[in-house]
């Protein structure tokens, strides 16, 4: 009988989401590779109610030692990445927090021996080298992490090592991802190498790892920030049914080597997760910043040292993200003088832009040389008439790229980029223009639709920020990309599109 119920109460929970028998077939399959991994039993997680918002603590581990061909194989492990993501079925949202790994916490105490101002991510190498279980790092990260957020109520817990996320991205094909400039460490200098082009792209593979790890030339919070954007434009791409409909991909890449809270070790379990993940995820994926306090100047290599938080922030940063208030679930255009912008088809009338503070005429310098890349481009290239006030340029604070790659059903595309510094914001506030004859990438598959002057717009975001403001002429698709920590208000992400033009 009690299998019989089990059995019913999934079909129902299926049934509610229709995610097919495929997905069906996979989530006792789901939930064996789980059970494969290490179990983290903590008395800091709390389960949470069939149906109530759920927080989920994901850490991304550097566990080198899975693996054979990187360099720093033997180190100590780290958390590289503390994430807290919240799925709240009643706002139709998913939040995610990103802790930055370089967080000073005042005490933590393991085994007898106290440590005093140590990172946060400390904590997970403390417990990996010193405890007496697999799990004790993750056992000491999850307490240091509730107790320094405030003892914030932590539901769930995965520890996905950067050797499973490079096998489940690399079973479930690549993501295509918004590359906002050019990074480059080059191989043998001590760190992770890459070398990664501008532009929209697919990432597979360890190109994704080195893509979300990054973090030497900019700052710990532009990594956050990446790694959010990229979880933000996977799950554009494949969303909850998708992701589940490659459940195999996915158990191929978990293997054993993910560690996960006994409160995902079944069918049903998993199954209300997914209930959960699915009434969620229908508006956009909302990102909630963390106070950037360093404490020390940053480094030769632009790292921000150390980071703190005050009480207050704290506060104010988790009563942020456990807020339950209703998403907005649509984005529109900024109203014009004497106009209005509708959604979902509706045309505004047209009238004469006006210019947001902040912008100013694009340098002559800037149209010659998209002039020269132009002619490697097969369409036309466009290039909007107004960027910021250029009065703190550096050189190398612009990118232009042409280059081919190879869409979801593998044929080749054209595109290029123009990528600006914003030297305005913190390390790492690129925005730029991209074009491609590719017209529907996975980015807009999902984008609100707005009208200004004759152009069709395309906007994704998260209900509140403009990401991207997207357009087709002729056979190519332009879009205005947003600095990953959204430095550029909607107003001016609008004048931007709406300046841009074909150059000739």
């Amino acid at each position: 009988m009690r299998r019989f119920l089990g059995g019913s109460a999934l079909i129902a929970l299926f049934s509610a989401v229709a995610v097919g028998t495929a997905v069906f077939e996979g989530i006792s399959t789901i939930a064996d590779a789980f059970n494969r991994g290490a179990l983290v039993k903590s008395p800091d997680i709390t389960p949470a109610a069939p149906g109530a918002p759920q927080t989920i603590m994901i850490v991304g581990s550097d566990k080198r030692y899975l693996s054979k061909d990187v360099f720093d194989r033997t180190d100590p492990p780290h958390t590289d990445t503390i994430l807290l993501v919240r799925l709240d079925p009643r706002a139709g949202a998913v939040t995610v927090l990103s802790v930055p790994r370089d967080l000073l916490v005042a005490k933590f105490s393991f085994r007898g021996t106290t440590y005093v101002n140590q990172k946060i991510n400390y904590a997970y190498t403390v417990g990996s080298l010193y405890g007496k279980s697999p799990t004790a790092g993750d056992d000491l990260a999850l307490a240091v992490v509730k107790h320094a957020l405030d003892d914030i109520q932590i539901n769930d817990f995965i520890d996905l090592n950067f050797v499973t996320f490079t096998k489940v991205v690399s079973e479930l094909g690549c993501v295509y991802i918004n590359v906002d400039h050019h990074y480059l460490i080059p191989p043998n200098s001590g760190v992770s190498a890459i070398d990664l082009n501008p532009g929209y792209q697919p990432l597979c593979y360890n190109g994704a790892l080195a893509y979300v790890r990054y973090r030497h030339g900019d700052s710990t919070f532009a990594r956050d920030a990446r790694q959010q954007d990229f979880l933000r434009q996977a799950k554009e791409q494949l969303g909850v049914s998708g992701l589940l409909s490659h459940y195999q991909q996915v158990v191929n890449g978990l293997g054993s080597s993910i560690a996960t809270s006994a409160q995902l070790r079944s069918p049903l379990a998993v199954a209300r997760l997914v209930n959960l993940a699915s009434e969620s995820l229908g508006g956009p994926v909302r990102q909630v910043s963390f106070p950037n306090d360093p404490v020390a100047v940053q480094t030769a290599d632009g790292v921000q040292a150390d980071q703190t938080a005050t009480p207050r922030e704290l506060r104010r940063v988790i009563a942020d993200f456990l807020d339950s208030s209703p998403s907005a679930s649509h984005l529109t255009l900024p109203p014009a003088s004497g106009t209005h912008s509708g959604r979902r088809g509706h045309r505004a009338p047209a009238s004469p832009p006006a210019v947001p503070t902040g912008l100013t005429a694009t340098a002559d310098a800037t149209r010659t040389q998209a002039l020269t890349m132009a002619s490697a481009v097969p369409f036309k290239v466009e290039l909007p008439s107004l960027t910021f006030d250029w009065s703190a340029q550096v050189e190398g604070s612009y990118d232009y790229w042409s280059y081919h790659f190879k869409d979801t059903s593998g044929r080749e595309r054209a595109a290029y980029r123009i990528t600006w510094l914003d030297t305005r914001d913190q390390l790492g506030s690129w925005y730029g223009i991209q074009g491609t004859d590719w017209t529907d990438p996975p980015l807009f598959r999902g984008a609100d639709v707005a009208y200004r002057d004759g152009r069709r717009y395309l906007l994704v975001g998260d209900g509140h920020h403009i990401k991207d403001i997207g357009w087709i002429d002729g056979k190519a698709m332009y879009w205005i990309t947003n600095t990953i920590f959204d430095g550029l208000t909607n107003a001016q992400m609008l004048a931007l599109a709406e300046s841009s033009r074909a150059i000739d």
